[in-house]
């Protein structure tokens, strides 16, 4: 029972701090509601509902709408792995001009999680081994576990209980996306841009973390997964072509030249991917 009453209080402890949290299944981190972006929340009788659905539930605090941006030290994925949280942070001081500002710091089956209070420009979204090797992030678009949720992997706890710190701006320039390559002839393209905060961007965002995490034997199939997933969107002009392409290209960047993986392949798989999409458009409005 203990238990239960535990994952009820993480969620509005989470929410008094002006948080949005959703629910996600019992015992993992896959959220238990659909529209998570959008039903976040930090209202006490929404909460009441989903956990007296299931106190069961973990909670997630969505980054973007919290005001966060949570720096992922996945310790699994650096090189070499390390246990020691002084070791992940010089890991990621390496990356910077002077070691990361303390902070709130969660303890994760995986590493930790640094959180930062995000500047409110430029609109920072997820990124994935951008900053560094096992060096993630999460924004606007994304969520984080929350301390007190518990996993057959392990718990999320607190490791370092500071004053959430702002975000410096040495990380903000790490975060922040490349230029997108030019926009092909024929008129500008729509911007991913203006739709900020949108249930589009976390789609973007999540298939962008899929190919990105992809494992050497699963990438291909992954990657034209989330192809025919954006290319709904494209045939639908949710999203252009362009700009959908460059969000995978992206993403699939990391597995270039890795063991035969090419950047003509992945151009292949992603036309391949929009091409068998085009007549099943996918609209999120009405």
């Amino acid at each position: 029972m203990t238990a239960v009453l535990d994952l009820r209080a993480v969620a509005f402890a989470a929410a008094a701090r002006g948080w949005p949290v959703f629910p996600l299944r019992s015992g993992g981190k896959k959220p238990a509601i659909k529209r998570w972006p959008e039903l976040a929340s930090t209202d006490e009788d929404r909460i009441h509902r989903w956990w007296g659905y299931n106190p069961r539930y973990n909670v997630a605090i969505a980054t973007g709408p919290a005001g966060l941006h949570v720096i992922d030290l996945d310790a699994r994925h650096m090189s070499p792995p390390t246990p020691d949280l002084t070791e992940a942070l010089a890991r990621l001081a390496a990356h910077l001009t002077q070691p990361a500002p303390p902070t709130l710091t969660i303890a994760t089956p995986a590493g930790w999680h640094l959180y930062y209070r995000a500047p409110n420009e430029p609109l920072l979204r997820c990124t994935v081994a951008r900053i560094g090797e096992g060096i993630d992030s999460r924004g606007h678009g994304g969520y984080v576990v929350a301390p007190g949720s518990r996993t057959p992997h392990g718990d999320y706890t607190v490791a370092v209980n500071r004053p959430v710190a702002d975000l410096p701006d040495m990380l903000i320039q790490q975060i922040i996306p490349p230029p997108p390559a030019p926009a092909p002839a024929g008129g500008p393209s729509r911007s991913v841009a203006v739709h900020p905060g949108s249930y589009l961007a976390a789609i973007l965002a999540a298939e962008a973390e899929q190919v990105a995490r992809a494992r050497v034997h699963l990438r291909n199939h992954t990657l034209f997964r989330s192809a025919l997933v954006l290319g709904r969107l494209v045939a639908a002009d949710e999203v252009s072509e362009h700009d959908a392409r460059t969000v995978l290209t992206d993403a699939a960047a990391a597995h270039i030249g890795v063991e035969g993986f090419t950047a003509a392949e992945a151009h292949r798989t992603v036309s391949n991917g929009f091409r068998y999409s085009r007549a099943r458009p996918r609209r999120l409005r009405p």
